[in-house]
């Protein structure tokens, strides 16, 4: 028989409380489930895997989301968690407050071995929280990890751990290596890896620019590199296995012995200074070291502020043949900025470099109602030009002053090169028997022991000289070099278990507080939400899923209120 889905609703609801559960109200929240879950017409044992028990289906669900789980922030500079952020923080924040990675990991195993029982609470609600904040870390990371391809994997487990630490992601190409900051300003830069392929690194000239002029705070002005690596088994969306974390520094002290000592040539090769021998026989800096400028690439603030400083003198407009009005309101808009909001636009030459086109008829048109005549409403072709020439070449005069920084860089490298202070070829094997690889060990051995007897000022100094700095040049370090103290003062953490079989054997220390509350009231839910789901798919004709949903909601407001107390 068909049934009035309103009535059905309104009758079963109103003999309960005066808090009446409408239509209205709980299709508004299985629409907020529906929305942030996956489809919810594939049967629950389809997603997850199977054999799985209701118990694993009773750990709430968080959505996956990288950008969601980021801190946003605001025009001010202050940082916002938004929905989903918060959302996940509520939970990973119960777990080891304001411990560093290891401190959490070390609770996280605790609690693989005893459950509950670890908790110190004698408060069933806050123990209810506190195996629930566990259990959600454990099936959201694996959720990461057994679902995504490994990029996807990667960066949402980046957006994933900077949560737990209660930090946030940072910028990519930013001139920083760091991948996110903790709670305490850490930066970090992670690694996740099959545990078969790890390769830890990135640009070197990134990392330089770190040490050299820290923007975090780490104890030793160092970047700190986190490493997991996965070791997983099983069909995609059903792998079980674990993840291993290892963490290391690198500091000021410490960069040119873990750089020089990689057995990849081409790591060793970032380290290479431009040394010589003095008349004492003392290895020095070579003397024409200025010539030797870091890579310049000016940011458009910095170009910006570069022509407004042009722009805004007398002498720039000098021969410009413009009225005194006309100059105040071109210097006062924004058409002298570059590659922001009402600029003029850029034409991109041959060499990269690019003009202010001068032929647009959009630039012209900016330009125009700026310098017109407040009293004759005229304006000349050639006064348009006149301004789009000066600005032209100021543009001109700030590019220029970037394309001659680098053209002496490069010919200094080159010189280099030539006199065999820098090496001419940098082989991309680590080969000991083959003579090129030879050579470049040998520069880079030099180098690591002057680098080392030098003190801190000359140490930040000499690290901007290196061939990996100018040359920006990328480092590798492999399995052994990155998961062992062959080569770096190595941390390791510890390992979390992933998959539903792992997360069943937890869920039993932990049956006895949450199978006969708060497990069933997410069960509960998710069999309310498919029911509801598959009678509207249907077309209102199947009662049973009817009263399903019905039978679900009525257990979610008995066991809540038992949790909660309020009965």
């Amino acid at each position: 028989m068909s049934t009035d889905w309103d009535l059905l609703i309104e009758s079963h609801f109103d003999r309960k409380s005066s808090n009446k559960l409408t239509l209205e109200t709980l299709l508004s929240a299985v629409n907020e489930v529906i929305t942030e879950s996956t489809d919810l017409r594939t049967p629950i044992m389809e997603r997850v895997g199977s054999p799985i028990s209701v118990v694993y289906d009773g750990i709430p669900e968080i959505p996956l989301t990288e950008l969601g789980w980021n801190k946003l922030e605001t025009d001010e500079g202050t940082e916002v968690a938004g929905q989903q952020r918060a959302l996940l923080e509520n939970y990973l924040d119960n777990i080891a407050p304001g411990g560093d990675l290891a401190t959490k990991i070390k609770a996280l195993d605790s609690f693989y071995a005893s459950g509950f029982n670890q908790i110190e609470s004698e408060k069933t609600n806050e123990m209810i929280s506190k195996t629930l904040s566990f259990l959600v870390f454990y099936k959201t990371l694996t959720r990461i990890i057994t679902n995504f391809n490994a990029a996807s994997a990667g960066f949402t487990f980046e957006a994933f751990l900077a949560t737990l630490l209660g930090g946030s992601q940072i910028k990519a190409n930013t001139g920083t290596i760091a991948d996110f900051k903790t709670a305490d300003d850490i930066p970090i830069s992670l690694k996740l890896y099959a545990e078969k392929t790890v390769a830890v690194g990135g640009s070197f000239t990134d990392l330089v620019r770190d040490l050299v002029d820290p923007k975090f705070s780490h104890p030793n002005g160092g970047m700190r590199y986190v490493v997991c690596t996965k070791s997983l088994a099983g069909k995609p969306g059903q792998q079980e296995g674990g993840i291993k974390f290892y963490e290391f520094d690198f500091t000021l002290d410490n960069v040119a012995n873990i750089i020089a000592g990689a057995s990849r040539a081409h790591t060793a090769a970032n380290i290479i200074l431009p040394l010589v021998e003095d008349d004492e026989g003392n290895l020095v800096l070579v003397a024409n070291i200025d010539d030797l400028e870091e890579p310049v690439k000016f940011t458009a603030d910095q170009i910006d502020q570069a022509m407004r400083k042009i722009l805004s003198t007398s002498e720039t407009w000098q021969d410009s043949g413009l009225k005194d009005f006309q100059i105040k309101n071109i210097v006062d808009s924004p058409l002298i900025g570059y590659q922001t909001d009402g600029s003029l636009g850029v034409k991109t030459d041959t060499a990269g470099l690019g003009a202010i086109n001068r032929t647009s008829r959009a630039n012209k048109d900016m330009v125009t109602p700026l310098i017109t005549d407040p009293e004759t409403k005229t304006v000349s072709n050639a006064e348009v030009s006149s301004v789009l020439n000066v600005i032209n070449n100021a543009y001109l005069s700030v590019v220029g002053q970037q394309a001659e920084i680098n053209a002496r860089k490069g010919t200094g490298i080159k010189d280099l090169q030539k006199r065999g202070i820098f090496p001419q070829k940098i082989p991309s094997g680590g080969g000991k028997k083959n003579p090129e690889v030879q050579a470049v060990k040998a520069l880079a051995a030099r180098s690591r022991d002057w680098y080392n007897a030098q003190d801190e000022e000359t140490k930040r100094k000499a690290l901007k000289y290196t061939m990996g700095y100018l040359k920006t040049q990328q480092f590798e370090l492999n399995r052994a070099e990155s998961t062992s103290n062959k080569l770096v003062d190595l941390r390791y953490l510890g390992e979390i278990n992933i998959g539903s079989s792992h997360i069943q054997n937890v869920l039993k220390n932990c049956e006895s507080i949450l199978n006969e509350n708060v497990t069933a009231i997410f069960t509960s839910l998710k069999v309310l939400t498919e029911n509801l789901n598959d009678y509207f798919a249907n077309g209102l004709n199947e009662d049973s899923k009817a009263f399903g949903a019905i039978s679900a909601a009525d257990d979610i407001e008995t066991r809540t209120k038992e949790v909660s107390g309020t009965e």
